[in-house]
């Protein structure tokens, strides 16, 4: 099913790279400055992305707003965000346990491309203004 949908968002995004293969532990989507990690998962898929470095200031305010992004996927588009191994990057992953159409599959990914989008901001604006919860 995954990679079904990889070779047809490949031919609608127009890559001429392909985005890898599923034997390297999944596929990169990369645009502008996001690596999106593709991945199979049990009867489904998985979404991966490093959003950047944890804000070092106020950091107790920043996983405040992890923290209520989190709650009920509301900030997220039921993605979840989190840690790496280290502690020093901001991560976020969606997992899709179902099999679905192509249509699907896109929508998902463009959700996520959005969530990236706005964590990527709130990330930045924390930085500048640390004080803020």
């Amino acid at each position: 099913m995954l990679e079904e949908c990889i070779v047809k968002l490949q031919k609608d995004l127009e890559l001429k790279e392909p985005l890898g293969s599923a034997e390297e532990g999944g596929y990169a989507l990369l645009l502008d400055d996001m690596k999106i990690i593709i991945s199979e998962a049990e009867a489904g898929f998985q979404l991966m992305a490093n959003l950047g470095e944890l804000p070092s200031e106020a950091q107790e305010h920043f996983f405040t707003k992890m923290l209520r992004g989190n709650l009920f996927g509301q900030a997220t588009n039921k993605a979840a965000l989190g840690l790496d191994e280290n502690g020093a990057l901001v991560l976020l992953r969606a997992y899709r346990p179902q099999k679905c159409s192509y249509r699907e599959f896109k929508e998902y990914l463009e959700d996520f491309i959005n969530t990236i989008d706005f964590w990527k901001q709130e990330i930045a604006l924390h930085k500048q203004n640390p004080a803020t919860p």
